[in-house]
């Protein structure tokens, strides 16, 4: 009997013993011994060519290789080693928090020094949360993040594997789980728990973004659960300029030596472009010299040369300074840091003796156009004691109207973008001789509108009705401040 097969049923082990070998083609053979070509048909198959693509991340090329590579301060590292050392000795479950911008080696610090005292580390990389229904269809019950992210680091802490005898084990986190951002709650019950049980210290790395309202750090690791549980805070700067252009020659020292046939040979001009473009961003800057001196550029790419335009006094002049337009860090900037921009305008002269602003309109609202109306509220609220001429401040009250009569129409979105232009640049045009004294910038009051009540609104008359209302509550809303100011 011939066996039937079922297609439904799926072997647990499948060898794919049924299908046949692919049979090779064979030509045709005349009698004069000469070949006719294939004839193909449904069962020939042409192979597809093969390509060898090669998947390897050059920049790891400069990755540093010890502490003296490394471009940052002495004493940051000196602090970071001190810490790690005298924890691991003591199989401890220490805790340390390292904070800083994007780019400024909190990660490659720590990897360094591992690898110098040969310190094991364990790393929690958070699992792609996706669903997949099984063999039946139906959806398998899913352990929860915070669940899955205690066991790990409790197993990462205290056990190791029998084929590494290496006791001396550090965890580091970077990726937090997505639920510890909605419910920071189940973060320091994980903490809690991590603190009684584990046996080694570990290492949480938060990566700050001045842009955010509230960092990351600030939201999961407040100063209460530092205190509570003890935990080291170290806070690293952006890579200073001597730091960038050091690492930028090893990387040039590194290119010149091993890699000829796949690079340019960075000049010391390109060097000081990159390096002006970074804002203090290491891996930036190793990425912008990566694509800078790859062969088949010219190394054209686009830059613009600012020169600042100083008055007569004592100070030394600067030096022109080139950076990358096109390929240079995208640095954010928070709220405060776009006001003082907007209100103490810097004219700066180029190569052509054109004059232009430091920081361009259009570059400023393209950092807040998502939230244009608290932007411009903070304008409002800071705007006076930066004009010295009343006749500018007339002008810039009148652009500020508009702006804010623009972002009321909130049914065209184009209107928005307009209405934030129209605040950041009138203000910075009309704004011919800004006041050079300190002045705080203060958050915008929330004003209480107060609405007059039935019977104010009934001694009204009734053709002016709509106007009147207006001019009673802005009548009684600023009677109310005023009183409360003064009493």
């Amino acid at each position: 009997m011939l066996k039937k097969h079922k297609t439904w049923f799926k072997p647990m082990f499948d060898f794919d013993e049924t299908e046949p070998p692919p049979q090779k083609l064979k030509s045709d053979v005349n009698k004069q011994g000469t070949s006719s070509p294939a004839k193909f048909s449904k069962s020939n198959t042409i192979k597809p060519m093969i390509f060898n693509i090669i998947d390897q991340n050059h920049i790891r090329n400069f990755d540093p290789v010890n502490i003296n590579d490394l471009a940052i301060h002495n004493k940051k590292v000196q602090e970071v080693e001190d810490w790690i050392l005298g924890n691991i000795k003591k199989n401890t479950s220490e805790m340390l928090l390292l904070t800083g911008p994007v780019g400024c080696g909190k990660s490659v610090t720590v990897l360094i020094i591992a690898k110098k005292h040969n310190v094991k580390i364990t790393e929690w990389i958070t699992p792609i949360d996706i669903e997949f229904p099984n063999d039946n269809g139906e959806f398998e019950f899913k352990v929860k993040q915070s669940t899955q992210f205690l066991d790990f680091i409790l197993n990462a802490a205290n056990f190791t594997s029998l084929l590494d005898n290496n006791d001396r084990k550090l965890v580091l986190v970077e990726d937090f789980p997505n639920t510890f951002m909605r419910t920071p709650s189940e973060l320091v019950y994980v903490l809690q728990q991590y603190k009684q049980r584990a046996k080694s210290p570990i290492v949480f790395i938060c990566s700050e973004s001045s842009t955010d309202k509230k960092t990351t750090s600030g939201n999961l690791f407040s100063d209460q659960l530092k205190s509570q549980l003890n935990i080291h805070h170290i806070s690293f700067n952006g890579v200073s300029t001597t730091g960038l252009r050091s690492a930028l020659k090893r990387m040039a020292e590194i290119i010149s030596k091993k890699y000829k046939s796949m690079y340019n040979a960075p000049t010391s001009d390109l060097i000081e472009c990159v390096v002006n473009s970074s804002a203090g961003d290491v891996r930036s800057a190793v990425t912008n010299l990566h694509f800078a001196c790859l062969k088949g550029t010219d190394q054209s790419l686009e830059t613009s040369i600012i020169t600042e335009k100083y008055q007569k006094t004592k100070t030394k002049k600067k030096k022109p300074s080139s950076k990358f337009t096109s390929i240079g860090k995208d640095q954010s900037i928070n709220i405060l840091h776009g006001v003082g921009r907007v209100l103490n305008p810097r004219v700066v002269v180029d190569v052509n003796g054109r004059s232009q602003f430091t920081h361009s309109p259009r570059e400023i609202v393209e950092q807040f156009i998502s939230q244009p109306s608290s932007f411009v509220n903070f304008i409002e609220e800071n705007y006076m004691p930066h004009f010295s001429n009343s006749a500018q401040i007339d002008r810039a009250a009148s652009t500020l109207s508009d702006a804010v009569f623009m972002l009321a129409e909130w049914r065209e979105k184009v209107c928005q973008e307009y209405g934030l232009y129209c605040a950041v640049a009138g203000l910075m045009l009309a704004n011919k001789d800004p006041v050079s004294a300190w002045n705080p910038v203060r958050g915008p009051k929330n004003m209480k509108i107060t609405y007059p009540v039935p019977s104010e609104l009934q001694l009204l008359e009734e053709n002016y009705l709509y106007k009147g209302k207006t001019l009673v509550s802005d009548y009684q809303t600023f009677c109310k401040i005023i009183n409360s100011n003064y009493d």
